[in-house]
């Protein structure tokens, strides 16, 4: 069982859903052994299902999470060193020759640097809520790598790379967080070349700096105005009319105060500004990735099927404490006799019906007993249902209701019902099974009675 408590991984995750889309098999030996290790009843039915599906992986041959996982490695240090490289090529870029000496225009400089830097980034973040919240995609920066990473992997089948890249449900993707986390790797990349080619240059070059323009709205006072706009992030005051006047032009003498003024903003400006918040960014996405990891919900349909093959049981949900006391509904009147099916309920399910409502019927005071008795249900709530009568509007519709007068944490089961006291028939149970799985509610569990 020491295998159980290991977290998921990216690797992990790539390798579990390239082979579910590729109708996988539970082996005999490898089923049985499962069953036989599941942890207690004292585990809750997603730990169970955690730890079988991890030990259902080890079974199986592997690879292509491995290499997803080693692309997204080397892309990220191959964007870190190129956007380094890039941010000293931009600082050489900005430097001027005027009248045979090397000069920097402030203007020019915080604009190329710590501008442009942010409109990118503001940019990004809107087509990214746009993509994300209104079509449902990951933005063209994060679709563009994603597409050079999938090349790069290879043996990734386009409808389970689809499944990794858009997440499960509710649930955020693990590997595009991945994908944040190396475009956040550039940034901080391309800072540090700002960082470092301008401490370069004026190192080794004797550089002047000037902020005059032929344009009145880049003059004296708004750039006194930019300077603590930008020096509040850190408590600074930015600099003081006297230094931006000794800044004027190339061909004034700036003074050693005026010059080392200057020289503590634009470092200050360019760690606060840029690389900061990259960094930032980056640690913001490698929590978010182990918390996607960590937070595996495992309740897709296709989950759902493999999980029943292994486990070899239909009532894959456990309850808590005593297993007695559960609210039984008749949704649709079905009429049946409740003493019945007690022996089924105590004998599969381990329940006993003490009370039992028709719900979905026009009696409403039955209905308000029905949602007074589950609030306070000990061992959860039993829909009995007809298998050949599901209408998924109505029955999503009933569940959504039954969930909030229940809770979260509340079993839920559907049985379902032959006609009379009989079994369903099994192209009956497998379309109710189907619905229940889209559900997506990992406490809930629909149950085919047993004649």
């Amino acid at each position: 069982m020491a295998g159980g408590r290991k977290a998921w991984n990216l690797e992990d995750l790539v390798d579990f859903e390239v082979l579910v889309q590729q109708s996988p098999t539970v082996e005999a030996e490898v089923g049985r052994r499962i069953r036989e290790e599941l942890p207690g009843a004292d585990q809750s039915e997603l730990g169970q299902r955690r730890w079988g599906f991890k030990e259902w992986l080890r079974s199986k041959n592997r690879g292509s999470g491995a290499k997803v996982v080693s692309v997204t490695r080397l892309g990220g240090l191959a964007l870190l060193i190129g956007t380094f490289l890039l941010g000293v090529g931009v600082i050489r870029g900005l430097v001027t020759m005027i009248d045979g000496q090397s000069a920097l225009n402030i203007w020019v400089l915080l604009a190329g640097t710590i501008g442009v830097q942010w409109v990118i980034l503001v940019v990004g973040l809107v087509t990214f809520l746009l993509a994300r919240y209104w079509i449902g995609g990951l933005g063209w920066l994060k679709e563009m790598v994603s597409s050079v990473v999938r090349r790069l992997a290879g043996k990734v089948s386009p409808e389970a790379w689809r499944s990794l890249i858009q997440g499960k449900g509710k649930q955020p993707s693990a590997l595009a967080w991945r994908l944040t986390r190396m475009l956040q790797l550039g940034g901080v990349g391309f800072n540090v070349g700002l960082i470092a080619g301008l401490f370069g240059v004026l190192w080794f070059t004797n550089v002047n700096f000037y902020w005059e323009s032929s344009l009145s709205q880049f003059g004296g006072d708004s750039l006194g105005k930019v300077t603590r706009f930008l020096a509040a992030a850190w408590g600074g005051g930015g600099l003081t009319d006297s230094q931006i006047a000794g800044l004027k032009d190339i061909s004034g003498e700036t003074g050693d105060g005026n010059w080392k003024a200057f020289f503590n903003f634009i470092f200050a400006a360019l760690f606060v500004w840029g690389l900061l918040p990259r960094v930032l960014l980056w640690v913001l996405a490698v929590l978010k990735e182990r918390k996607t990891l960590g937070a595996l919900e495992f309740q897709d349909l296709e989950h759902r099927k493999l999980w029943r093959e292994i486990s070899r049981v239909e009532h894959a949900v456990t309850m808590e404490g005593m297993k007695d006391g559960v609210v039984l509904l008749d949704v649709g009147g079905l009429g049946l006799d409740t003493t019945e099916i007690r022996p089924f309920l105590l004998q599969n399910l381990r329940v006993n019906p003490e009370k039992s409502y028709a719900v979905g019927i026009l009696d409403a005071s039955e209905e308000r007993e029905a949602w007074e008795a589950i609030r306070s249900a000990p061992c959860g709530v039993v829909m009995l249902v007809e298998g050949w009568s599901l209408s998924p509007k109505q029955m999503s519709a009933l569940v959504d209701r039954i969930r909030r007068e229940a809770g979260e944490e509340t079993v839920l089961r559907v049985l379902v019902m032959g006609d009379g006291v009989e079994a369903p028939d099994d192209e009956d149970f497998r379309t109710w099974q189907e619905f229940v799985d889209g559900l997506r509610d990992p406490r809930l569990e629909c149950v085919a009675f047993e004649g």
